[in-house]
């Protein structure tokens, strides 16, 4: 008998075995975990998640909703003759679920057709009826199926996944708990995404009231999903940005199951890699304290587009419907984030030239036109977003491909000494190490792709090791980022293998490995309560007041100074405090606009320029020097520049972001306020909770 497997059926055992299955088991599985977060202290998780339980229930609705069932039903349209279990299955259809809002937006800006809260439920509905109106007439013939299916999941493994699913979710969310608004600099402009979309209904251009932008060409996947649950649920857009990046968070324990599953044809591998991702590894879990949605959701999605590649070019006929699925989930990848894009490229080109290796020389024509099919669909898919991408100034960002590969060797050297502990810690790397041995020993090459993947990304950060030049088309910390998709898999097929010793040494030793998974699953939690450090939360209760305070006693043309800082070697510049959510609070401009002024146009050619040039005259340092400077606004030619531009009010938020840790601000630009108060240039408006406001006099 396989580890964790149960008896087959019997007439006599049935009620029996049902009863043990569907009730006993996970009974005492949740049992054991309320026992255990109890008793390594996290008795305030389990009171928070019966306190909020009716949230919690909601927002778990909503995953299924906007996501599962969506995902659900087009497979049921386009892969009927899956072999996928359970929660491969769930995991599959949540990452199709995932790739698909950034698509129908695209559609329905092609058509000039809005998108808001009825074209949601219409969507939910519709998907709902196709996923479950047929699962009746299928439901006996599935019962006689399940036991002959290759890669069905016991039903250990099955409520194990159930519990880690619903134990990591709760996580999530208890971590962001206290936050007003997302972590770290990218949540302000991922935020005022999701609010524009909101706004038109939509895909949009201009990003008045709050930036004087008029391109998008950002990658949106994940602020459309955050989009759609808002018009689903109705809870406000920056909940929805915090709710929906937990959840996705929470959903890479799926995705990397159903990855895993796929790479080494074990459940059980898939159960422990759902483990590692979800309570042991420091990545995912800690990219909300990095503000990094973007990445999961695209994570979320790449794990799954691997996984239907593999289907389709795997399968022994030529299936249409399945390239079709393919093409789509890999368009929706490419709205999800262009980085990971690029990385999926050379990966799934690693997986045809070792499928090459062990297929027939004539299945040569066949893979390849499965490859062109997935790949011109997918093309069609984004083709017109693709064309008004061209529109914008992406290409300021990838400037630096044409460096000198010097460059890209410091950058790379530079990247790994961070990748242990905080990417990858130190056992999950020595379980990915043996995992390869053993995938390598047993000659199951399928298995061995992740470590073929993570060279290949390797690849795009050093391009000059296989003689390309430049510096690299991907960040080093993007890929350290998506290290552990590579890592678990692996790592979860040698904590398999260890199961399945136990249990030839001894069956009573089988629960070993379920008290570990209870014990570190509870421990994981244990650690993630408190993941968002107090230093990191840009926008406090008290700068909510002060907004308030803006709106009622300020005009609409009013225009703040506030706390900014250089970013990305001076290229950049980024807001330091709440301050810089001003517009979206409060509707009044400020001298720092969101990230994304980087790579859109602005309605003035100059914008970007000017926002620099005053930067440097106000810390009166070159954007390049990233040495911490008080600035002083009362200099005579300060004031003088800030009239000029129209500034009248300074703001100071409650704290600034700066404290340890990686991509983090140590010590960054502040306003001296000490100075403001003396000067007879500024009065002091607003004071309170920490949060100063001051006028600049009218001359």
């Amino acid at each position: 008998m396989k580890p964790f497997e149960v008896a087959p059926h019997t007439h006599i055992l049935r009620f029996r075995e049902w009863m043990t299955r569907y009730a006993v088991m996970p009974l005492l599985l949740a049992l054991g975990w309320v026992g255990a977060l109890a008793l390594l202290g996290s008795s305030d998780v389990l009171w928070w998640a019966l306190s909020n339980a009716g949230r919690l229930a909601l927002l778990a609705g909503s995953a299924l909703a906007l996501w599962v069932a969506p995902g659900m039903a087009l497979i049921r349209l386009l892969w009927r003759d899956h072999n996928l279990s359970m929660i491969e299955h769930i995991g599959v259809a949540l990452g199709v679920g995932a790739a698909l809002p950034p698509l129908l937006l695209l559609v329905m800006d092609i058509v000039n057709l809005p998108w808001n809260r009825t074209a949601t439920v219409a969507y939910v509905v519709l998907a709902v009826m196709i996923w479950l109106l047929p699962i009746r007439r299928q439901a006996s013939s599935a019962r006689d199926e399940r036991h002959n299916a290759p890669l069905h999941l016991s039903a250990f493994v099955t409520a194990v996944m159930v519990g880690l699913v619903v134990l990591a979710l709760i996580a999530r969310l208890y971590t962001t708990r206290n936050l007003l608004v997302g972590a770290n600099i990218d949540s302000y402009h991922h935020t005022l995404i999701v609010q524009l979309l909101v706004e038109h209904q939509g895909l949009f251009r201009s990003w008045e009231p709050y930036a004087p932008l008029v391109t998008f060409t950002y990658h949106y996947g994940f602020h459309a999903s955050a989009a759609f649950l808002h018009w689903l649920t109705g809870i406000p857009v920056t909940q929805a940005v915090l709710d929906a990046g937990q959840m996705m968070n929470a959903a890479t324990l799926l995705a990397v199951f159903a990855l895993t599953v796929r790479l080494t044809g074990s459940s059980v591998a898939g159960m422990w890699a759902a483990l590692i991702v979800g309570f042991y590894n420091t990545l995912p879990a800690f990219l909300v304290f990095w503000g990094r949605t973007t990445s999961l959701t695209s994570h979320v999605v790449l794990a799954i587009v691997l996984v239907m590649w593999m289907a389709a070019i795997e399968t022994e006929r030529h299936d249409w419907r399945l390239i079709a699925l393919t093409a789509i989930v890999s368009a929706g990848l490419a709205l999800c984030h262009y980085q990971t894009t690029i990385l999926a490229a050379p990966m799934i080109l690693v997986y045809l030239l070792v499928i090459r290796l062990h297929s027939p020389p004539d299945a040569i024509l066949a893979t390849l036109g499965r490859v062109v099919a997935i790949g011109a669909g997918a093309g069609l898919l984004i083709l017109p977003w693709m064309l008004n991408v061209s529109s914008g100034h992406l290409d300021r960002n990838v400037a630096h491909l044409t460096g000198p590969a010097t460059v890209a060797r410091q950058m790379f050297e530079s990247t790994i000494p961070a990748v242990a502990p905080l990417f990858l810690k130190g056992p999950v790397i020595g379980a990915a190490i043996g995992g390869m041995l053993l995938a390598g020993r047993q000659r199951l090459w399928r298995a061995l792709l992740p470590a073929g993947w993570t060279l290949a990304m390797l690849a795009t950060v050093m391009p000059h090791v296989i003689g390309l030049p430049g510096t690299g088309v991907v960040d080093g910390g993007f890929i350290a980022m998506t290290f552990y998709l590579m890592a678990a898999p692996l790592a979860g097929m040698t904590l398999a293998a260890v199961c399945t010793a136990l249990e030839r040494v001894a069956s009573r030793l089988i629960f070993v490995p379920i008290v570990v998974l209870i014990v570190v699953s509870a421990w994981g939690v244990g650690w993630q309560r408190n993941l968002v450090s107090d230093y990191m939360r840009m926008v406090t209760p008290a700068d909510v007041q002060a907004m308030a305070w803006v709106r009622e006693h300020t005009p609409p043309d009013a225009r703040f100074v506030v706390n900014s800082y250089p970013i990305y070697s001076g290229d950049m510049v980024a807001g330091v405090d709440a301050g810089w959510w001003i517009p979206f609070f409060a509707r009044r401009q400020t001298n720092v606009p969101p990230m994304t002024y980087g790579s859109e146009l602005a309605a003035d050619p100059q914008y970007a320029a000017e926002i620099h040039a005053l930067a440097r005259d106000l810390r009166r340092r070159p954007l390049t020097d990233v040495r911490g400077v008080l600035v002083d606004l009362t200099l005579p030619e300060t004031i003088e520049r800030l009239r000029a531009a129209g500034y009248t009010y300074v703001y100071s938020g409650a704290q600034l972001l700066a404290g340890p840790g990686p991509l983090v601000f140590a010590a960054p630009d502040r306003i001296d306020t000490a100075r403001l108060r003396t000067s007879p240039h500024f009065r002091l408006v607003y004071d309170h909770g920490g949060v100063e406001i001051f006028e600049l006099v009218t001359q």
